[in-house]
């Protein structure tokens, strides 16, 4: 026999808010739970701007979009003062000026053999390897 709320989950996204609200079985429901409270449990780790922007104090780094929607469901005194918005918007520049300077750090790189050879190791003699950062191409003889 066929169980309609196995039917009706198999069609249900995989979405946090899902899992929130139980449309996907009970491990879910408590597996979002039990995220929302470390995230919460984390707060004192976090460094909240004046415009709601997060970010880690141990790294500077703003909070990934994922993490951002948990905090969405924890508990007031934190969801009040968070944006998930200014955080998406200040992870995209701060990635932008990361990425800027990964290129002008590497534009002048050569390989040294050891760099080289564990190309070879992981690739194969003949592959050909991109750093996607930096648009650099490396021909592993």
């Amino acid at each position: 026999m066929v169980n309609e709320m196995d039917v009706f989950r198999s069609r249900v996204r995989h979405t946090f808010a899902n899992q929130w609200n139980g449309l996907l079985g009970d491990f879910w429901y408590n597996e979002a739970r039990k995220e929302v409270e470390r995230l919460y449990n984390e707060r004192d780790n976090m460094i909240i701007e004046e415009d709601g922007a997060v970010r880690w104090k141990s790294s500077g780094n703003y909070l990934p979009d994922d993490c951002m929607e948990k905090l969405e469901y924890a508990p007031y005194d934190l969801r009040s003062k968070i944006s998930r918005e200014a955080t998406k918007i200040k992870r995209e520049i701060q990635t932008q000026e990361f990425l800027e300077e990964y290129r002008e750090q590497t534009k002048h790189h050569v390989y040294t053999e050891e760099e080289l050879k564990e190309m070879r190791d992981a690739f194969g003699a003949g592959a050909t390897v991109v750093d996607v950062f930096a648009g650099t191409i490396i021909h592993i003889l």
